[in-house]
C-alpha cells in the first residue's frame, strides 16, 4: 500500500461518526531497508516529469529528477571536497537525469559517482544544494564565468547566459546552437537560481524540452551547475547517495568507506544503469551484496500521520477525510525557509493517495504554513484536502480552516 520504509496500520474504528483509515509511522527503519527505499525514491524521481513543484516559481528539480556527480575516488583528496578550481569558480559540474532528461554516458566516460538530494527533498539536518543554471549537453564550464553559467573563454560566437541574448524557450536554443555548429563552447546556460522565480522555470522547462528536440544531445551527459559547497562539516552534505555503472563498483566501495570514516554516516551504494537508447529508461537498483556497511537512515520532518474521516462544521456536517500530522522535533521548528521543504515531505509522502488525488482544492500548503504561523505547538496538525485556497490572513483569521 505504501512506501517500504513506514509501518503500516489499518484502521477502521467507528466511533461518534469519525472513522481512521489509515495510518502511517515513519520508523527508523536502518540496514538494507534504507538503501531499498532510496532506490525506490530515486526510481519515483526520474519518473516525475513535472515542470514545477507546488507553484509555477519553484522548478521541477527541486523535488525531482536524480541530480549527479561523476567522480574518481583519490587517497589524495575526498570525493566530497570541491577542488581548488571549483572553489574559486563558486560552481561545479553535475548532471540531471529524468525520463525526459536521459543520456547514454557520463563526463569523461566514468562509472561512479554520487547523488545529491533535490533543494526541497533534503533531510533537516542537511544544507540543501544551489542549482544555478543548465547546459543541454557538457557547457565546458571549467573555462567560464560566473560560477561557470557565463561567457566561455573559448567560444567563437555569443555564450552568456541565455536570457541575456534573449534566448528563453527551446526552439531559440536549438537555432543558435545548430547555427554555431553544435559547439558545445558556444552554448549558453539556462539560469535556473533561486532568485529567478518564475523564469527560473521557464528556463528549467526550455532546458528539458531542448532535449526532445535535439536528439543528438542524448550522446553524451548534460550539465547542471550547482554552488560549491563548504565540504568541512561532511556530515551536513546532502550526498544521498553513491552509484557505480558496470566495473564501477570497487570505486564507489572505495568512496563508502571513505565517508563513513569521515562522517560515521553509511552512504547506500546505488547500481545506476544508463539507458543505451533513447527507448530505453534508467534503472535504480539496491543490492545488498554491494554494501561494505549498514546504511544510515535520513532524518524526516514528519513523524506520523493518518487519514482521518469525520463531520466537519464548516461543510454542515459533511464526512470529510482529514490529514492528521505529527511532526517530528525538526518538523515543528521548522523555520520560514524550511516550511517549502516540509511541504515536499509531505506531499512525497501523502500526495497520491486518494484521500487527497480525489478532493485536492489546492490549499494543503497554505494549511501547513497557517500551522506555523498561529498553531505551532498543536498535536496533531489537521490539514483537509477539500477546503479552498485563500490568502494567507484569511487562512490565519479561521484558525487554518478555510471554507470548502
Amino acid at each position: 500500500m505504501k512506501k517500504t520504509n513506514c509501518t503500516v496500520a489499518v484502521l477502521c474504528v467507528n466511533a461518534l461518526f469519525t472513522s481512521i483509515w489509515a495510518g502511517y509511522v515513519f520508523a527508523d527503519v536502518t540496514g538494507d531497508a534504507v538503501g531499498q527505499q532510496v532506490a525506490a525514491d530515486l526510481t519515483i524521481r526520474y519518473n516525475d516529469t513535472r515542470m514545477y513543484f507546488s507553484r509555477n516559481s519553484i522548478p521541477g528539480f527541486t523535488v525531482n529528477g536524480a541530480i549527479l556527480r561523476a567522480t574518481t575516488p583519490s587517497a589524495a583528496y575526498k570525493f566530497w571536497d570541491p577542488s581548488p578550481n571549483t572553489k574559486a569558480s563558486g560552481g561545479w559540474s553535475y548532471s540531471y537525469l529524468r525520463r525526459d532528461a536521459k543520456f547514454k554516458r557520463l563526463v569523461r566516460h566514468e562509472n561512479n559517482g554520487n547523488f545529491v538530494y533535490p533543494p526541497l527533498l533534503t533531510p533537516p539536518d542537511k544544507k540543501p544544494v544551489q542549482v544555478l543554471c543548465a547546459f543541454p549537453e557538457d557547457g565546458v564550464s571549467d573555462r567560464r564565468t560566473a560560477q561557470g553559467c557565463g561567457v566561455n573563454t573559448l567560444a567563437t560566437s555569443d555564450s552568456r547566459v541565455c536570457y541575456e541574448q534573449g534566448i528563453i524557450n527551446a526552439d531559440q536554443w536549438v537555432t543558435k546552437h545548430l547555427k554555431d555548429g553544435h559547439a558545445n563552447v558556444n552554448q549558453c546556460a539556462f539560469n535556473v537560481r533561486d532568485e529567478a522565480n518564475e523564469k527560473g522555470t521557464q528556463s528549467f522547462q526550455a532546458f528539458i524540452e531542448v532535449l526532445s528536440k535535439d536528439t543528438t544531445l542524448f550522446d553524451q551527459q548534460n550539465e547542471m551547475r550547482l554552488a560549491t559547497w563548504d565540504s568541512t562539516q561532511p556530515k551536513t552534505l546532502p550526498i544521498q547517495a553513491l552509484f557505480y555503472l558496470a566495473g564501477g563498483l570497487p570505486d564507489a566501495r572505495f568512496d563508502q568507506k571513505d565517508f563513513l570514516g569521515a562522517t560515521g554516516i553509511c552512504l547506500p551504494i546505488i547500481q545506476l544503469s544508463l539507458p543505451r537508447t533513447q527507448a530505453q529508461d534508467a534503472r535504480f537498483v539496491y543490492l545488498p551484496a554491494d554494501q561494505q556497511c549498514s546504511p544510515t537512515p535520513s532524518a524526516q520532518y514528519i513523524q506520523s500521520a493518518v487519514w482521518v474521516q469525520r463531520p466537519d462544521p464548516g461543510s454542515r456536517n459533511r464526512i470529510e477525510w482529514s490529514l492528521s500530522v505529527t511532526p517530528t522535533q525538526y518538523g515543528r521548528d521548522a523555520q520560514a525557509d524550511r516550511t517549502e521543504a516540509v511541504y515536499a515531505e509531505l506531499e512525497k509522502k501523502f500526495g497520491n493517495d486518494p484521500q487527497w488525488k480525489n478532493n485536492d482544492n489546492g490549499s494543503m500548503r497554505r494549511q501547513l504554513v497557517c500551522h506555523y504561523r498561529i498553531a505551532r505547538g498543536k498535536t496533531p496538525w489537521n490539514l483537509e484536502p477539500r477546503r479552498k485556497d485563500t490568502t494567507e490572513q484569511v487562512a490565519e483569521d479561521n484558525g487554518c480552516n478555510s471554507s470548502y
